[in-house]
């Protein structure tokens, strides 16, 4: 049985696979470039030229800047090649296209210190070194595929040669769409992506339930989450009302406020009175936020408050608020995540974040030594548009 993934950088190959499977690049949960950069390599959602430019002719003659084995760097994971690199470098330089067209210049921002050519070639190269970063983490965990896994792999790039037709179809299609010099380059680095799936189920369990309490505690404290309840009262221009239902329903509260029932008869006048629909529809189980998610009075109210506690009446912009804060549901979507559309769960957030660390640690090992070849490219001159 194939394993579920949790992370959405690995629901689909956004890296290797974008003409295969039609993925968005801007989803990847790759690095973007910097907010006052004239260009970003990742690409925007919707195109400014009104489409693709894709210039295969410029592409192939990149592509024979070099002989494909030429070693650009050497790393403690191994050598990163011309053909690997350059998978990289088409990426980069299509999504520059694809948004720009020709109207773009190599040499822009050199008086900054860093051209256009600088800023792809150093993206482009940090996108492969994470690819043998994988690998030297794989290696520096014992980790390697079982032969069920191994044998899923190879029945996925079956899959893909008889969707194109062959494998020599296949191999032409990701060489035109994916710039990957021959199926050998695809099936390595494709093999990596694969097996951070693996390795991350192994490491966190399936939707990141293995990941223990203690440290999902730890990330939320680290990130200031809060979790809490409301019952809401809907202000009414000129009318007290809401204000004074409030106040009947605070002191009904009140007097479980110090008995053991408070939670029960707190949820009983939530879904009877509360003016929330959204919350009780999306959130039944309450609120998972930080500070700034929400309305100000809200959240200092909350963060003022233990778990367990409950607020007296809080007035925003909204009406009129009963806040009980309560202990933190790891296996719940953040409000951010969920308003951004990303249905991760928190002990999902803080596995990853704990991957990422180990990913840090693991570039940090591969100490790259860049060879004379990598220093002679010049993208202006590789990338030549006629």
């Amino acid at each position: 049985m194939k394993i579920k993934l949790f992370f959405l950088i690995l629901l689909c190959i956004l890296i290797l696979l974008p003409a295969l499977t039609g993925c968005s690049s801007s989803d990847d949960g790759n690095s973007s470039a910097p907010d006052d950069y004239p260009y970003d390599p990742s690409g925007p959602s919707v195109p400014e030229t009104g489409g693709p430019t894709h210039h295969s002719s410029v592409f192939d003659n990149a592509l024979s800047a070099f002989p494909p084995v030429t070693v650009m760097a050497t790393t403690s994971a191994g050598t990163l090649t011309w053909a690997e690199l350059f998978v990289f470098l088409h990426r980069t330089v299509s999504n520059i296209m694809y948004s720009y067209g020709e109207s773009f210049d190599w040499n822009e921002g050199e008086e900054t210190g860093e051209s256009l050519a600088d800023f792809v070639l150093e993206y482009a190269t940090d996108e492969a070194l994470s690819f043998l970063a994988y690998a030297y983490g794989f290696n520096a965990l014992g980790f390697s595929l079982g032969s069920d896994d191994l044998n899923f792999f190879i029945e996925d790039i079956n899959e893909f040669a008889e969707m194109y037709g062959g494998k020599e179809e296949l191999e032409k299609s990701l060489r035109e769409s994916g710039g990957f010099y021959d199926l050998e380059v695809f099936e390595k680095l494709y093999k990596i992506e694969y097996s951070i799936g693996i390795l991350i189920n192994e490491l966190y369990g399936d939707d990141a339930n293995a990941f223990p309490d203690e440290r999902a505690a730890e990330y939320a404290e680290e990130h200031g989450y809060m979790m809490a309840m409301h019952i809401l009262r809907l202000k009414i221009e000129g009318d007290d009302t809401p204000l004074e239902e409030s106040e009947d329903l605070l002191v009904q509260l009140n007097n479980h406020r110090d008995s053991g029932d408070l939670l029960e008869v707190f949820i009983d006048l939530m879904n009877e009175f509360s003016e929330d629909p959204g919350s009780l529809q999306s959130y039944p189980d309450g609120y998972l936020f930080q500070f700034t998610d929400m309305v100000e009075p809200f959240s200092i109210a909350t963060a003022a408050l233990e778990t367990g506690q409950m607020s007296d009446i809080v007035e925003t912009v909204y009406g009129y608020h009963i806040i009980l804060r309560i202990p933190i549901d790891y296996d719940t979507i953040p409000i951010g995540f969920s308003n951004a559309g990303i249905f991760r769960t928190l002990r999902q957030a803080a596995a990853l974040a704990d991957f990422d660390t180990m990913m840090l640690d693991w570039i940090e090992a591969l100490k790259p030594e860049f060879t004379p070849e990598y220093k002679s490219i010049d993208l202006a001159v590789i990338f030549k548009l006629d």
